[in-house]
């Protein structure tokens, strides 16, 4: 039995499948002992990650270690200029209070680097809304920062928090994360708070602005980020550079816990770019400082040339014919990158994984075989292949002959083919946890160590729903939700549609907030739901609502049916049922609980 909480917190048991022979009553008690260990390569590499601030010349300080992203400062005459702030309130405190040791000079800006939440979360440990308000601190990021950020924390919030704490290992514990580094940074802390300010100033290719004395300029480098920017500070010949040179591994092409495609040709002509400035010194967002011109050409070379051999030979072999699982077989680094240490080994990216994105970003999801448009769903195609195999006895027992032979892969897969059959089938989780505790212990790679591991503690009966709600908040954090316009929570709505139970419903709605002067009509239109910024015309229904109200409801403080009974959301051209009937429309937010391996 694997005991579970339930939504209110009780304990519940979950029933496995009885065993139904001697044979099965053996594997259903077999016990699986897997040390701990971690790669020595990758162990070695959290090395960089040591808590330190790095002064680079005069007046350039990167604090290395306290988050999984640096934090860089720039001192100028009356004032520093912060670029990126950290995961959360707690680092960026931490890291502040050590810049007081330098200086005492406040903050004049801060720039965001771009919009992943390490670069962001730590903002208000620097400046507060009342700096930015009053005009003594400037933010600044790219046009599409916003739009990104939405789209992170609020459009694909559930799925993303779910995947990104298994990318990080945030629910690893003990043995699992002791002496370990995620490949890009330290481990992530626990139950931190994350803030945000939005941005008073953005612009689209390049910015030339001096503040506190300090000349930049600022530029757009598509690459890890669709909204990566640079800074380049021509009197010191410093290069800010971002994201675009990760810590001292293989670029993440593609990153395993899922986001927009990250074009390689957009990113090898961004490092070309960096190139052209011919900078003294590089302090990347990530990892550790590089001086010298010649080592700083160096490094710049061997990445955009890497990128590109995986993109071009992705795409020759493209040409013929080859699917992803081929290509990743086939494209390796030529020997004078791939020794190239430590720079482009695979702590956090990987080839085989590129590979794979690149090849969906130009032809999507379809090999070109037809088996693929219409397969046996995922359960019955399992079932029918454990038939045809001889039976689930016959199965577990090759899978466990294949555990105990090293071959691991193989042991899963068929271990995995049980549990579609069965989710409750203890033996298979058992066995196919054990098979990736030993994948995942011997990966130089941080977030695949982390993916199995995190799957093993799913497969072992690890309880997700309250942490998944937790992860996700930190996506969403209160400052997030009360930054963010109205219209925002209005189209994360719509993707919340049950369209089955609308698809003979035609409603619209406006929605009104006179505090922050924003109207809105939200037309349900059988099964679709659109959001219209022009407000005019007859509604069946009229909510009438304060913004602060709004962050309210999505922070959790007050239901919507409490708001309205209350009257702090005021139906007119219509009536309360109409609105509890409106919003009865829409699945709440972790209404299901996600899971990524035992389905």
């Amino acid at each position: 039995m694997l005991n579970r909480r339930n939504f209110l917190g009780s304990a519940t048991t979950l029933p496995f499948a009885a065993a139904s022979s001697p044979a099965a009553e053996a594997a259903m008690n077999r016990s699986y002992d897997v040390k701990a260990e971690i790669n020595p390569e990758l162990k070695a590499h959290g090395a960089i990650f040591e808590r330190k601030i790095h002064r680079i010349g005069d007046n350039v300080y990167s604090a290395v270690g306290w988050s999984g992203c640096n934090t860089i400062a720039v001192v100028g005459s009356d004032g520093i200029i912060i670029v990126d702030t950290g995961t959360d309130l707690q680092s960026a405190q931490e890291v502040a209070t050590e810049l007081r040791k330098m200086t005492d000079k406040p903050a004049r800006a801060i720039i965001y680097t771009c919009f992943h939440l390490d670069h962001i979360g730590g903002v208000k440990g620097f400046a507060s809304d009342a700096d930015v308000k009053q005009g003594r601190v400037a933010i600044i990021a790219h046009e599409t920062f916003l739009a990104n950020v939405i789209r992170q924390g609020r459009t694909i919030a559930p799925a993303l928090g779910a995947r990104t704490a298994y990318n990080f290992g945030n629910f690893l514990e003990g043995a699992d994360i002791e002496g370990m580094n995620n490949g890009t940074g330290p481990l992530p802390r626990r139950n931190v708070k994350a803030s945000f300010i939005a941005p008073t100033m953005t612009f689209a290719k390049t910015l030339d602005i001096t503040i506190a004395g300090i000349a930049m300029h600022l530029v757009h480098v598509p690459s890890e980020a669709a909204d990566e920017i640079a800074v380049f500070l021509p009197e010191s010949r410093t290069l800010l550079s971002s994201e675009v040179i990760p810590a001292q591994h293989f670029p993440a092409l593609h990153p395993l816990r899922g986001e927009a495609y990250r074009d390689p040709v957009a990113w090898y002509r961004s490092i070309d770019l960096l190139r052209g400035f011919k900078a003294a010194a590089m302090v990347p967002s990530h990892g550790l400082p590089v001086i010298g011109e010649d080592k700083v050409e160096e490094v710049l070379r061997n990445y955009r040339d890497a990128i590109q051999f995986v993109h071009d030979q992705t795409v020759r072999h493209m040409n013929k014919a080859l699917v992803p699982d081929e290509l990743a077989e086939t494209i390796r680094l030529p020997p004078h990158l791939a020794d190239y240490k430590p720079w482009l080994q695979e702590f956090f990216g990987s080839v085989s994984q590129s590979v794979r994105a690149i090849y969906q970003g130009y032809l999507g999801w379809f090999e070109g075989d037809p088996i693929a448009l219409a397969p046996l769903p995922r359960v019955e195609r399992a079932r029918r292949e454990i038939d045809a195999m001889g039976g689930r006895e016959r199965v577990l027992a090759v899978a466990q002959t294949a555990f105990d032979d090293a071959d691991l892969q193989w042991s899963a897969e068929l271990a995995t083919r049980l549990i579609r059959a069965d989710r409750s089938d203890t033996a298979a989780r058992q066995l196919k946890a054990a098979a990736f505790r030993r994948l995942g212990y011997a990966q130089i790679n941080a977030t695949w160590r982390n993916w199995y591991l995190s799957a093993a503690r799913e497969l072992e009966g690890f309880d997700f729903v309250a942490y998944a709600r937790n992860n996700v908040a930190a996506f969403v954090s209160p400052d997030l939700i009360m930054a963010l316009p109205a219209k925002a929570f209005l189209e994360t709505l719509t993707t919340r549609l049950k369209a089955e139970d609308t698809l003979e419903v035609t409603m619209t709605v406006g929605f009104s907030f006179p505090d922050v002067g924003e109207a809105y009509y939200f037309r349900l239109r059988r099964g679709v739901a659109e959001v219209d910024e022009n407000l005019a015309g007859a509604t069946d229904l009229t909510l009438t609502l304060d913004k602060a109200v709004l962050d309210r409801i999505q922070l959790g403080q007050l239901t919507m049916r409490n708001a309205i009974e209350s009257g702090l959301v005021k139906a007119s051209q219509g009536a309360a049922p109409d609105a509890f009937r409106f919003f009865g429309y829409f699945e709440a937010p972790l209404a299901t609980p996600i899971q990524l391996v035992t389905r």
